[in-house]
């Protein structure tokens, strides 16, 4: 019998997930499944993505006992061949429950742990004043968001005090970081270090001598008119203005086009709606991809973005990052601290776009940057160890 793996994440799983995970690898030897549980925990989570479709096939379960079924009947077809992958480590009630009840019949459960950003002290640099205020505007804006992610970290107390007899077969990690702290804590599960998802497609990755001879900025996008945010997740909006900020985005975009003769290039956020009516695309005249992101920030002299986890690719191919803000991303101060720090982290230059005008590039990487980007790389990005294998290859290595 042909082994079955059953992809589980509680956030939603789009096409971009499928593709991320190398699904289409690993179908060539494993039967695949993809289970999306959002629903379960948010009933109107559909009506904001209503504008997204999967084209993959994507299980979306909105009864817990629904999916409990589903995956009790798998595991009484497969037995031991059956393989549960957790996306992450149990962020809800229900799912600590079904993942103790697998556990307990010795089932094939493997979770992957993977922190794809370097962890940043959000509060560093900031005196007590600062730090209480950050906190009490972070309670008035996303009151919603603290009280889960208190949930969670109570969930993952729990985990942690039953590790000894509860544990999963595999814990999958990225981080050096990471695989040094969960070998000590999770003692009887198999701790492996993999590469982040970004680091797989790295290996993957086929370089070819970009012959195109004009200044290529590749702006990495964070949202367009209608996409949501992970504020959907909680039925709440995105705190900044779309509209504002594209509008600001595309008055810097055609001063880089006219002024210093950039091209732009836009690596769309997987999250976005599949037309180009947003006015940084300026009727489809700036080229434009939403599974392309590796291959435009390689082709690039620049990346540009106000925070993306695919500045990863910017490290792997060794290219400057322009951070930028504008005065509508203030109402997200926790993006705005977020970016001050890792803009700082890799000594990059961070502007705010609607203050100046005459805006000066730095094409050129100092040996600092090159450094952090050199750490970046060698502590979440890519395991030297595996340096050859992708993350699918390494999963059929190991499971097949």
């Amino acid at each position: 019998m042909k082994k079955k793996i059953i992809f589980i994440q509680s956030f939603k799983f789009l096409d971009f997930h499928y593709k991320q995970y190398e699904i289409e690898n690993l179908r060539k030897y494993f039967e695949v499944e993809c289970h999306d549980l959002t629903l379960i925990k948010n009933k109107k989570i559909e009506f904001h993505y209503r504008y997204l479709k999967n084209n993959f096939k994507i299980e979306k379960f909105s009864n817990f006992k629904l999916w409990e079924k589903k995956i009790f009947e798998n595991l009484d077809k497969y037995n031991d061949n059956l393989i549960i992958f957790f996306l992450h480590f149990p962020t809800t009630f229900f799912e600590l429950n079904i993942y103790w009840k697998l556990i307990r019949k010795k089932t094939n459960v493997c979770v992957f742990s993977f922190n794809n950003m370097i962890a940043l002290n959000q509060n560093q640099n900031l005196n007590i004043y600062e730090i209480i205020s950050y906190k009490i505007i972070r309670l008035l804006t996303r009151p919603k968001q603290i009280i889960n992610h208190k949930k969670i970290s109570l969930i993952n107390f729990v985990l942690k005090r039953i590790s000894k007899y509860v544990y999963p077969k595999y814990i999958f990690v990225n981080s050096k970081k990471d695989y040094l702290i969960n070998k000590k804590s999770w003692i009887n599960s198999k701790v492996l270090r993999f590469h982040s998802w970004d680091g797989s497609q790295f290996i993957n990755f086929r370089k070819k001598k970009n012959s195109n001879k004009k200044k290529i900025a590749t702006y990495v996008s964070a949202f367009s008119l209608k996409s949501v945010s992970d504020s959907a997740n909680y039925n709440t909006i995105r705190k900044e203005n779309s509209k504002k900020v594209l509008k600001s985005l595309n008055n810097f975009f055609n001063y880089l086009e006219k002024n210093l003769s950039f091209k732009i290039k836009i690596a769309k956020h997987p999250r976005e709606e599949d037309n180009l009516n947003s006015p940084i695309y300026k009727n489809k005249k700036r080229f434009a991809s939403k599974y392309l992101t590796s291959k435009l920030i390689y082709d690039s002299n620049l990346v540009i973005t106000t925070m993306s986890t695919a500045i990863s690719f910017a490290a792997l191919f060794k290219k400057p990052i322009l951070f930028i803000i504008t005065n509508e991303h203030y109402k997200n101060i926790s993006l705005i601290q977020y970016t001050k720090n890792i803009s700082n982290y890799f000594k990059s230059d961070l502007i705010n776009i609607d203050l100046k005008k005459n805006f000066k590039i730095n094409l050129n990487l100092s040996n600092y940057t090159s450094s952090k980007y050199k750490n970046f790389k060698k502590d979440y990005l890519v395991y030297e160890k595996f340096k050859n294998l992708s993350n699918s290859q390494l999963l059929i290595k190991l499971l097949k």
